[in-house]
């Protein structure tokens, strides 16, 4: 990757908080069952070393990480803000 760490921290802190859209912390804390706390967090920049790992592995191999993560293939394209669903 030829980002740094902290530009890459930057980029998804940004792209979570635009995910969101127009829900609060909050609903989307509601939503997930995890804490507000925990998504402030990542959304201010505090993600794991780990995450540019797997970031890099997915842009220089093709990996799909959504398979890595949680063992299902990769969504559909454009699949890329949270919609407002219940649980």
């Amino acid at each position: 990757m030829e980002a740094s760490f902290e530009e890459f921290r930057e980029g998804v802190a940004a792209r979570l908080r635009s995910a969101r859209g127009d829900l609060t912390q909050a609903q989307l804390a509601a939503l997930t069952d995890y804490t507000q706390q925990m998504i402030s967090r990542y959304e201010n920049g505090r993600i794991p070393r780990s995450y540019w790992y797997l970031a890099g592995l997915s842009e220089r191999t093709g990996l799909d990480v959504d398979y890595v993560l949680t063992g299902k293939r990769r969504r559909k394209p454009g699949a890329t803000t949270i919609r407002h669903a219940t649980k």
